[in-house]
């Protein structure tokens, strides 16, 4: 009984353990974003991918610690590629999502870093709860 105890206890640090981690790279939930004064709100909202489509929301965006995306990623050779295959290619971005794995980011989902107002890295997921990547906009570093 001591033993079962014993280990029920150790899975359960365990997995709060995980879940601490995996979490680190989140800046907080999607409210943050949402909680922008209006004019950059209103340029999230503008927000598109490279494939056209709108990022969703400001309350869908979550913003990324620093430590949570880099540069280091893949990126696929998209010259042999049709121009479906090279949306969908690998972009060299890849970000730490909730599941604590890293997600390379595909080349539609990328916007120019050059244009962000916030200062910090957000990604969009669609839906919120996967890890499908909708949109990334890349913060200052990396």
């Amino acid at each position: 009984m001591v033993n079962r105890t014993l280990l029920l206890a150790a899975m359960i640090i365990f997995a709060v353990a995980a879940i601490e981690h995996a979490s680190a790279v989140w800046r907080g939930p999607p409210q943050v974003v949402a909680a922008l004064d209006p004019e950059t709100r209103d340029w999230v909202l503008g927000l598109r991918n490279h494939a056209g489509g709108p990022c969703c929301d400001t309350a869908d965006g979550f913003p990324v610690e620093v430590d949570g995306w880099d540069m280091a990623g893949i990126v696929d050779d998209i010259s042999g590629m049709t121009q479906s295959e090279a949306s969908n290619a690998r972009s060299g971005y890849r970000v730490r999502l909730r599941d604590g794995k890293w997600h390379d980011v595909p080349n539609f989902a990328l916007i120019d870093p050059k244009t962000n107002k916030l200062g910090y890295a957000v990604v969009w997921l669609l839906p919120s709860w996967s890890s499908q990547i909708q949109c990334f906009l890349p913060g200052s570093g990396g």
